[in-house]
């Protein structure tokens, strides 16, 4: 039984400027016609990946900077750009190519041949200001191809396969490169589809190594008359690329403004040779490859920020709430399921308004990194430290009773009276009280119980004139 084919993707038209000036039903006619339809409110917000922007308006002015910010983002996300201006005035098609527009239309005059044209600029090449075929629904595809995968290496992986599909070239490879020297890594290849992370002499691929000196695409239409693939110093013909390469290209993939791999397309002798045509839309495919990969990389940085975000308390270094919600969840359970025990000690700073008054905001705030900062020292590596309130620690420490918890309040306030704490914030007196608690314990049923009580023995402890240590016996 042969296999199915997937359903081709539908283009998406997003719809963007005054909607008063749409066409009635133009959203249904779209979607009638096969294609996705959405809006934008935003042009920083487009959907990723459109293949058209679809932009109506009452007049076209050029000093108009959202539409022009809105066509700048869109040909960045590899979109046309067709403009529907409710006007008969002619000079409205100039200003609209000079903004940028793949296309205009003057409505309603030219409203019966609307879908026709979007339908025209979607499915066939075509040569705009933006290069040959840049748009068409050949690139949306290849694109959509790349976008299905998640990780970098399959997205390139995708990217060689797409190109070789998609301009019937056999030998598409993609490089990645060291950071120095003549070497890389040969990540994919259409030719030996089976070849993954091999290692990769430069001197075999020299419109590669041209490609990433220059930063820029490198096109050899004879290689026999070309000075790239001519003789190198010390280069013998054992290391230099094959005889029968006939055409080569080499485009360079670049992230962040650094050069970090290639993709080289041949043909051999016998083989119908690279085409400008063909580089163009290989240029295409790749220069959007990498801005998915830059996308990618960003959200990654994005991400990883936040995380620390929500887990680090940027004024003393320990953990925030959600760190610590995260924790005792985990410890709680480890403790039921070991029967093993946990302890808990809610420390508070004693006299934090006088410190405040004494030293101001910015004094009482580094006053609490600095006994963030000790308490992170000072505790064992199992052991979690959070700022639980504005002038509250929280230590939540595995395998540890309740006596074992008073021990640790003990040997905090040692470490804290010999750190010079003290004086060096003009004599301010940094005290803490205490409330300790440990589970098992028969009033604690769930962590949130935990809490409770040892925000009760702190309450306790800050009552009592001598240790300063409530414990929720």
């Amino acid at each position: 039984m042969g296999s199915v084919s997937p359903p081709t993707p539908r283009p998406l038209v997003v719809l963007f400027g005054d909607p008063s000036c749409r066409p009635d039903g133009l959203e249904r006619s779209l979607l009638r016609s096969g294609f996705q339809v959405a809006e934008a409110d935003d042009p920083a917000q487009l959907p990723v990946r459109p293949a058209m922007l679809l932009v109506t308006c009452k007049h076209l002015d050029e000093s108009h900077t959202q539409l022009a910010d809105a066509f700048a983002l869109a040909r960045e996300a590899g979109a046309q750009v067709v403009v529907l201006i409710e006007s008969d005035d002619v000079e409205q098609l100039v200003t609209a190519a000079r903004a940028g527009a793949d296309d205009a239309i003057l409505m309603p005059s030219e409203s019966p041949h609307l879908l026709a044209r979007i339908r025209a600029r979607l499915v066939s090449p075509r040569i705009s200001a933006h290069g040959p075929g840049a748009n068409d629904l050949r690139l949306f595809e290849a694109l959509q191809q790349v976008a299905l995968e998640l990780h970098r290496d399959e997205m390139l992986h995708a990217l060689v396969r797409t190109l070789s599909q998609a301009l019937e070239v056999r030998s598409v490879t993609c490089i990645l490169h060291q950071v120095a020297g003549g070497s890389g890594r040969l990540l994919a290849a259409s030719d030996a589809p089976k070849l993954r992370d091999a290692d990769a002499d430069l001197e075999r691929w020299p419109e590669a190594a041209a490609a990433l000196a220059n930063l820029e695409t490198v096109f050899i239409a004879d290689t026999g008359s070309s000075t790239v693939y001519g003789p190198a110093a010390g280069r013998s013909a054992l290391n230099g690329p094959p005889d029968d390469i006939a055409t080569a290209a080499a485009i360079p993939i670049v992230l962040l403004g650094r050069a970090v791999g290639t993709v080289v397309l041949r043909t051999r002798d016998g083989e119908p040779p690279l085409v400008p045509s063909q580089l163009d839309f290989a240029e295409h495919v790749v220069v959007a490859t990498s801005r998915l990969l830059e996308t990618e990389e960003r959200r990654g940085a994005i991400a990883r920020r936040q995380s620390l975000a929500s887990s680090v308390d940027p004024l003393t270094g320990c953990g925030t709430l959600d760190a610590l919600d995260r924790r005792i969840r985990e410890e709680f359970e480890r403790a039921r399921r070991y029967e093993v025990a946990f302890g808990m000690v809610l420390l508070d700073v004693d006299g934090m308004r006088i410190i405040n008054e004494r030293l101001g905001r910015d004094g009482g705030h580094r006053v609490l990194g600095d006994l963030g900062r000790l308490l992170q020292r000072e505790l064992r590596a199992p052991d979690f430290v959070a700022r639980y309130g504005g002038e509250e620690f929280l230590l939540l420490l595995p395998e540890t009773d309740l006596e074992g918890a008073r021990n640790a309040v003990h040997r905090i306030r040692a470490r804290l009276e010999g750190s010079g704490l003290d004086e060096q914030h003009l004599g301010v007196r940094c005290t803490l009280s205490a409330g300790i608690a440990s589970f098992p314990h028969p009033g604690i049923h769930k962590p949130e119980d935990m809490f409770a009580l040892v925000e009760r023995a702190l309450v306790a402890g800050k009552a009592d004139g001598g240790e300063r240590i409530g414990s929720a016996a």
